[in-house]
């Protein structure tokens, strides 16, 4: 059943848009969960664990104090539409990693006690991991059809990584759709819906529980809190996302799951690195920078028509990464839960996508997913066109991405 509201999660969604919008090494090794099942009888086998190879953490940039920063009344400049022909070998490399002193301590993520910060390499992820993801379908639920059709797509396109909606505190709805994911392999990342920065309806606790027993552990909370439209004050506040999330944050975090900041739009009306600056500084004035301890950071690192190089598009999580080390000395996990390249003609896009994609064959140690929007948006039942446009599954088409890229190859 589509969820009454609709309308107001097209607009929200509408707001991600206003975003800007090879073969490389194997990925950093990193702990690997043995995702868990369901059986036919309704118990649950957990996950399995199995610790990487012994690596070394970064050391920690000494903190720095984060100046004060009002809100902008200016929105970022939209990018032009002219094409850029993106080169066979873009010329987009992973900033390297400060040098190692000592190897952490990696145990099972839901050993580490609330107060207790869980080392990136700690932080689960999909068996078989490459760092590619998709955002799903803009619904809170599917169809089980819609579901078997675009999971068993997802085996075949090699995707690890799916981000999907679940509205407010609902408990059911997307049982299946999880249940497809985590079987084959896929770690499934809950954007917890919200159309703007309320408490969640409902009782969040229960339903990030009962997920986290499925098999969730990543829980998106809010989005785009810097775009004036998904606030309730009218206007976008670090401080009052800052409060707002903490409380939520509690809750999933009281539950077994790891709560995600943001993510920011790069278009938003409110500068998304000053608000990434000022959320982290509001945190620590309210006693809540402990949260981040168990936290993750959601990005919509949206490339456009870009160059791939270009510091404010596909790789502005290095400068969000520059901010987060200095306000807390150590870098966050960050997952892409939205992101792409549009343009008239599929093939420009495949270009710009592949070498997106095939960056994060060797990302950054903090980097773990990139996630195009959209999969499907009519074919996953759908009912706005907005985003038709942006989908990768259409009706008599399936983009080049898809069958020259995500068909082609095994990792």
């Amino acid at each position: 059943m589509i969820i009454v509201g609709l309308s107001l999660l097209s607009i929200v969604l509408a707001g991600c848009q206003l975003a800007f919008a090879a073969e490389l090494p194997t990925r950093v090794p990193t702990a690997v969960w043995e995702i868990g099942v369901k059986r036919g009888d309704g118990s649950f086998v957990p996950p399995t664990w199995t610790p990487p190879p012994a690596t070394a953490s970064p050391t920690a940039t000494p903190l720095t104090p984060v100046p004060e920063l009002a809100p902008t009344e200016t929105p970022l400049p939209i990018p032009t539409n002219t094409p850029v022909t993106p080169s066979p070998t873009p010329s987009l490399t992973p900033t390297p990693s400060p040098t190692p002193t000592e190897t952490p301590d990696i145990r099972p993520f839901e050993h580490y006690e609330y107060n207790e910060l869980i080392p990136i390499e700690a932080f689960p992820r999909p068996p078989g991991d490459n760092g590619w993801g998709i955002h799903w379908v803009p619904t809170h639920n599917q169809d089980p059809a819609v579901v078997d059709r675009f999971v068993d797509q997802l085996v075949r396109m090699h995707i690890k990584w799916v981000v999907f909606l679940n509205n407010n505190s609902d408990i059911g709805p997307n049982d299946y759709l999880v249940e497809r994911l985590v079987a084959a392999g896929i770690m499934p990342v809950m954007r917890v819906y919200r159309s703007n920065l309320l408490p969640y309806d409902g009782d969040l606790g229960p339903m990030v529980a009962h997920y986290v027993a499925m098999g969730v552990r990543y829980f998106q909370l809010y989005n785009e809190p810097n775009v004036n439209a998904e606030n309730n004050q009218g206007f976008a506040n670090p401080n009052q996302y800052a409060v707002t999330w903490a409380a939520a944050a509690r809750d999933v975090i009281n539950n077994g799951g790891l709560p995600g900041i943001g993510a920011f739009s790069p278009g938003g009306a409110y500068n998304h690195y000053a608000f990434l600056e000022g959320t982290l500084r509001a945190l620590r004035h309210n006693g809540d920078l402990g949260l981040l301890n168990h936290a993750w950071l959601s990005i919509h690192n949206y490339n456009g028509l870009r160059s791939l190089d270009d510091p404010d598009g596909f790789i502005l999580f290095r400068k969000y990464d520059e901010i987060v080390r200095a306000a807390l000395g150590r870098s966050m996990p960050m997952i892409g839960t939205e992101g792409g390249s549009y343009h008239a003609d599929p093939q420009v896009e495949k270009d710009l996508l592949v070498a997106q994609y095939s960056y994060m064959r060797s990302a950054e140690p903090y980097l773990f997913a990139f996630s195009h929007w959209l999969l499907a948006n009519a074919e996953g039942g759908a009912w706005d066109t907005s985003w038709e446009h942006q989908s990768l599954f259409r009706k008599d088409f399936v983009h080049p991405l898809v069958t020259d890229f995500f068909y082609q190859n095994q990792r």
